[in-house]
């Protein structure tokens, strides 16, 4: 049916099937959006016009992790800083964001913050404040599960 609207020669006499009805579609304009355009049939791909929006670079989303997004999950989960023996390196957060969160916005990460958080928090309950709670990319994995991109550079 998306063809068939899509298509110039048929879209100014569509019938709806459900209301059994003529409708001209001829001056409408279609916007769609997707993360990816794999997924997307080629011959649907062949009636549409592209254009691809930029998302946030990874400096942009580093910043908005270390300014805004950490420091929210690390409220969240009841964290106190300097009470509290955790650490999320730097090194961390970078491989965060490359191996985890390359959507052109940030909610995985923020997603992945918070479960960081929560775990270290849970960690800190079981150990009853004994040892400090370090997330590192090595074991990073136990936290938020295997990493969906493979990358070990840096951009």
């Amino acid at each position: 049916m998306l063809l068939e609207i899509l298509d110039p020669e048929q879209n100014d006499k569509f019938t709806d099937d459900f209301l059994d009805v003529p409708i001209n579609l001829s001056k409408v304009l279609f916007i769609c959006t997707a993360n990816m355009l794999d997924t997307i049939h080629p011959a649907v791909l062949d009636r549409m016009e592209i254009i691809e929006v930029a998302g946030y670079t990874f400096e942009e989303k580093k910043q908005i992790l270390n300014k805004h997004l950490y420091n929210q999950a690390v409220e969240r989960a009841g964290l106190i800083k300097g009470f509290h023996k955790f650490r999320i390196s730097s090194e961390t957060r970078e491989y965060l964001i490359q191996n985890y969160c390359r959507e052109a916005g940030v909610r995985s990460l923020k997603k992945y913050i918070n479960k960081i958080c929560e775990k270290v928090a849970y960690k800190i309950v079981l150990n009853d404040n004994q040892e400090e709670v370090v997330v590192t990319p090595e074991n990073l994995e136990e936290f938020i599960g295997t990493a969906i991109f493979q990358s070990k550079r840096f951009y």
